[in-house]
């Protein structure tokens, strides 16, 4: 199943759409709007009457966000979206082992937003490393074989870090876990001109992998909204 976002630009770079059973990635430095991409998608599949599971390990709460994309209260959405706020790295995992008993027969979409956050504060000595590292594995792939087994959309979210080779670039933190477990793999950054953001696919390969779009109050957009098509 392909789930469409509804804006044509953006579901062209993703091959038409989000697509249930593959892992997507989606990585990008702050304020480039990767949760207001997820939360196009959460809108989606709720006009389509699928239900979300969306767990938060943000400071910010989701929900005031989604009530702006959707144009409903939160009220009217919960019975479809299930918000799960974990507390730390070791309950992000639990939640994630958890996360059948909370998938429903209508259920097409799971996000986590963001997989790493818990992850990067827990990095400390060595060995605090090498355990982490192995639970963020073991939490990635726990998500990928759900997606498989029950045709759900998995949708990562993931923090940057600076590549030390190219100045002014940046790669997901946990690159080479999420390399790993990762279908649909696409890059965010925020664009030069007011509002704009820059959407890469970089896996898999092809064209066309890249769009502009706009951020606004109810997501993403083509065109400015100061601008007439």
């Amino acid at each position: 199943m392909i789930l469409p976002s509804g804006v044509s630009l953006l579901d062209r770079v993703m091959n038409g759409g989000l697509h249930t059973g593959p892992f997507t990635h989606v990585y990008g430095e702050a304020a480039a709007g990767k949760t207001t991409l997820a939360l196009q998608f959460v809108d989606a599949a709720y006009r389509l009457n699928y239900g979300t599971i969306y767990i938060n390990s943000e400071t910010a709460s989701p929900v005031e966000r989604l009530e702006q994309i959707t144009g409903q209260t939160f009220g009217e959405l919960e019975s479809m979206v299930k918000v799960l706020v974990p507390k730390g790295f070791s309950e992000q995992g639990a939640l994630i082992d958890d996360l059948d008993l909370y998938i429903r027969e209508d259920t097409k979409l799971v996000i986590i937003d963001t997989l790493t956050k818990f992850y990067r504060l827990e990095l400390e000595d060595k060995a605090t490393n090498f355990s982490n590292h192995r639970e963020l594995n073991r939490q990635a792939g726990i998500l990928k074989g759900l997606g498989r087994r029950h045709d759900l959309a998995v949708v990562v979210l993931n923090q940057v870090r600076a590549r030390m080779e190219e100045a002014g670039d940046f790669e997901p933190v946990a690159k080479n876990i999420l390399d790993y477990w990762s279908d649909y793999s696409f890059k965010m950054r925020v664009g030069k001109d007011q509002g704009s953001r820059a959407i890469q696919r970089i896996r898999p390969e092809g064209e066309p992998s890249d769009c502009r779009l706009y951020l606004t109050d109810r997501g993403f957009v083509m065109v400015k909204p100061d601008e007439k098509e």
